[in-house]
């Protein structure tokens, strides 16, 4: 199975980086919008992986 090595990245840095999110988007000063500004960032990114990719790849 391939993994693709952006995803391990990204996955990577996400674990390490948890808790500052995590502060960043419950913190008692924190927008109600932020984890919506995540949800689209992530949306965003597997559309752009998505589109990049030819159409006739299996």
């Amino acid at each position: 199975m391939y993994i693709n090595r952006a995803l391990l990245l990204l996955m990577g840095l996400a674990f390490i980086f948890l808790p500052a999110i995590e502060q960043w988007l419950w913190g008692p000063d924190a927008d109600w919008y932020r984890p919506f500004v995540l949800w689209l960032a992530a949306i965003f990114a597997a559309w752009w992986n998505q589109f990049r990719r030819y159409p006739d790849e299996l």
